[in-house]
């Protein structure tokens, strides 16, 4: 694997500060094809829907956080992969089949992303890992999947610009080493006949040194992804491997130990802010018990928070403490798929397993399709069990459609978002990323405020706990 190069010189840099003053658009003809609206995804969780102006087109404009890639999504979830640079107005035509054809200024960059990002999902799909031998052969076929882009970049330099390449570069070499860190541990976990320390790749303790951190690069999703969110945890199980400790227990998730990580490895600069705002809100979102968060809250605010920061994390702390185990729920009444008004309270004497969800999510939807049917089956004849589907989508339409899609069986609210997840019930529950996954009691009391996913073995263990209590 190359080292991470970050390849925006002087020049570039400033073009971009110059640059992104001024919009850019992406302007769609789908020809026959009609849709209500279109969706893009902006890897932000903050999708953007356009409906068919007075000449049938769907247009998106973007006047800030440029150049960006965005993915337009059509029917049967069919991805069309795009680029923009500041001031650029570029016209896709496509039925989301056969017709992909981007013109206007950016033309170029838009068709090379798109033909390697497909040919790089189709690559990655066809990856079978019940039909390897274990979590190394699985990651060979992940890496070398993860190549093909890279080695079409550089194929195709002569013909995009350079801002196009030196984004492209640094997104790439970025997933690349993302899920050298994090999808073979998590293959590892998986594969429990498997040694943790003999499943992860045989270096895995030096590619810490493939990390390169430059603040001026967290504009680039895949990027800002591994030094923020990713790499913290890498920290922590690689001193766990050179500890000799990594085979034995463990949890996946630790971010009071990631806090510790961050603090001792990342240098002062607007990476670790960003990495330990994630973090300690990470931990104040999903600690079982928020007191036992304050001591490393409390660490963060004498030494690195501002005033408003500050304030921001005590409020949020208080909030928590009305949300731990044995709280009562939060009230909330919504409507139901049916059109009806329903109530949490209408619930009492039941044990509910509340899934917060979107369709934009795929987690969610992966967790849906492969995980909800099988926890449902287990309970298919204890009517003391409710699972609640909450949805923040912004759109009913996408909310709909998502569930007939997935044929999801429950009872189902939605919650319509400004965008993201910004609605009261998020709000009420401290919900700022989803999956989430809430367990209430017969009482009505949260019995578990960061309950496992559908998929998780010890989810249904959790939900008959909460049966006896």
């Amino acid at each position: 694997m190359k080292k991470i190069i970050l390849m925006l010189s002087f020049c570039l840099v400033a073009i971009f500060a110059t640059a992104q003053k001024k919009p850019a658009t992406i302007t769609v003809n789908l020809g026959a094809l009609k849709l209500d609206s279109l969706r893009l995804f902006k890897y932000d969780q903050n999708d953007l829907y356009a409906k068919a102006d007075a000449d049938g087109k769907y247009r998106f404009e973007f006047k800030e956080m440029l150049p960006i890639e965005v993915i337009l999504i059509g029917p049967k979830n069919k991805m069309i992969y795009a680029f923009l640079e500041a001031g650029e107005n570029l016209q896709l035509k496509t039925d989301f089949d056969q017709q992909i054809v981007f013109s206007g200024n950016g033309a170029a960059n838009s068709t090379v992303l798109n033909n390697y990002m497909t040919i790089f999902n189709e690559a990655y799909n066809k990856i079978d890992g019940a039909k390897m031998s274990g979590p190394r052969e699985i990651m060979e076929a992940v890496n070398k999947a993860n190549q093909i882009p890279i080695d079409l970049l550089e194929a195709n330099k002569g013909k995009v610009t350079p801002v196009f390449y030196s984004f492209q570069k640094v997104s790439l070499d970025a997933k690349m080493l993302k899920d050298k860190i994090w999808a073979s541990y998590m293959l590892a976990v998986s594969q429990k006949k498997f040694k943790m320390s003999e499943a992860l790749p045989a270096n895995f303790a030096e590619l810490l040194k493939e990390v390169k951190f430059d603040d001026q690069l967290l504009y680039i999703p895949n990027y800002r992804n591994l030094v923020v969110y990713f790499y913290p945890p890498y920290l922590r199980r690689r001193e766990l491997l050179l500890a000799g400790k990594l085979d034995g227990p463990h949890e996946m998730q630790d971010a009071i130990n990631d806090f510790n990580m961050i603090a001792k490895y990342y240098p002062a600069g607007k990476i670790r802010d960003e990495a330990f705002k994630l973090n300690i809100r990470s931990v104040l979102d999903k600690a079982k018990d928020v007191t036992l968060a304050k001591p490393m809250m409390d660490e963060y605010i004498a030494k690195y928070a501002n005033a408003a920061e500050a304030k921001e994390l005590k409020d949020k702390y208080n909030r928590m403490l009305s949300l731990g185990t044995g709280k009562m729920a939060p009230t909330f009444t919504l409507k139901s798929l049916e059109g009806k008004e329903v109530s949490l309270q209408d619930f009492k004497g039941k044990v509910v397993y509340i899934d917060f969800w979107a369709s934009w999510c795929a987690p969610c939807r992966q967790e849906m399709q492969h995980g909800a049917p099988k926890l449902h089956a287990k309970f298919k004849d204890n009517k003391d069990v409710v699972f609640l589907y909450v949805s923040l989508d912004s759109k009913v339409d996408a909310w709909k459609k998502a569930i007939n899609d997935d044929k999801i069986v429950g009872v189902h609210l939605l919650s319509q978002a400004v965008s993201g997840v910004d609605t009261p019930i998020a709000k009420a529950f401290n919900i700022s990323g989803i999956p989430r996954y809430v367990i209430i009691d017969k009482e009505g009391k949260i019995f578990d405020n960061d309950a496992p996913r559908p998929s998780e073995d010890r989810t249904e263990l959790k939900i008959r706990e909460a049966l006896m209590k």
